[in-house]
């Protein structure tokens, strides 16, 4: 389907609420989102084994994080039509996160505008109101146990970053839907701590794509960021330490006058972005960092030779 002809048939995304409860030993998070007129969608995250940290911390006080993970999830939706207007009512945002997550949606979808032949410069492409009566925006103190929460995708890069945390002290992995390709890794790593998420896409979308619908990247290491601080914060882990490596600021191509990065989420000015926001609007202390910026591939395989206990896993 042509993007013109979708924006003017659904003028308006809305990211109506979230939700969340204790079911056994996990917690369940959902959210609601609607696309005007007549498209809803649930999304569904799980984080397992949460209850042993339930003495420690007050259910309420990560509302405002599971409200930006919503917002965070908006991207995988809103793409298959492009509402030239996205309303939050799970919410309040102020002008100055408004223009943020405007920022982070166009520089973040840049691969996926591109892919689609999509115009992203023409004026009020996107406009993002805040409709929330709840003000959730004061940033939480957060963890004060100084150890290690890794995102681990079972690469070389993550790979490298772990081993060289284990001498620095406690660290556990932090793995979303991991496959079996990854549990092998996992089990070589011989860390026993592991932070594990589920999340689900509402398989409305995937029958929407079938029909025509728009369909493309989103950032999905922006994704793992919110997810990452609001796991950090549950289990105690003040640092959150990614593998994002030096080409992931060097952009692709060219389109429409901008450059467009498909690695943008993990660039250096993503995690600047990402790193004041969290601090004003998140949680003050959270230490978020990739411990690869400085380093090229080439130099990250000569470090991952050192551990050839790997090598069989690949």
């Amino acid at each position: 389907m042509k993007v013109e002809f979708l924006r003017e048939k659904y003028p308006k995304f809305v990211y109506q609420k979230y939700s969340y409860q204790i079911s056994g030993k996990n917690l369940e998070i959902f959210f609601d989102f609607k696309i005007e007129p007549n498209l809803k969608f649930r999304s569904k995250i799980i984080i397992e084994n949460i209850n042993q940290n339930l003495p420690r911390w007050n259910l309420g006080k990560i509302d405002n994080l599971v409200f930006h993970l919503g917002l965070m999830e908006i991207p995988s939706y809103w793409k298959a039509t492009c509402s030239p207007i996205i309303e939050v009512e799970a919410g309040k945002l102020n002008k100055e996160q408004i223009k943020w997550w405007e920022d982070l949606i166009i520089k973040g979808m840049g691969q996926f505008f591109y892919q689609n032949k999509i115009n992203f410069r023409q004026p009020n492409f996107l406009k993002i109101r805040s409709l929330g009566r709840f003000d959730l925006r004061k940033a939480d103190t957060g963890p004060t146990c100084d150890r290690y929460l890794v995102p681990f995708a079972g690469g070389r890069d993550s790979i490298v970053t772990l081993e060289n945390l284990k001498k620095k002290g406690e660290t556990a992995l932090f793995l979303v839907n991991p496959n079996e390709q990854i549990k092998k890794v996992v089990k070589v790593t011989g860390i026993k701590k592991q932070i594990i998420v589920r999340r689900t896409i509402d398989k409305k979308l995937l029958e929407l794509n079938k029909k025509g619908y728009l369909n493309g990247h989103t950032p999905f290491t922006a994704v793992l960021s919110f997810l990452s601080v609001l796991c950090a914060v549950l289990f105690d882990y003040k640092n959150i330490v990614f593998s994002n490596e030096k080409s992931a600021d060097e952009g692709n191509l060219k389109y429409l006058g901008k450059m467009i990065n498909h690695q943008w989420a993990k660039s250096s000015e993503f995690e600047k972005m990402f790193k004041k926001y969290c601090k004003k609007f998140l949680v003050k202390n959270i230490n978020y960092f990739s411990y690869l910026r400085k380093y090229g591939e080439l130099e990250i395989s000569k470090m991952f030779i050192k551990y050839p206990k790997y090598f069989s896993v690949f």
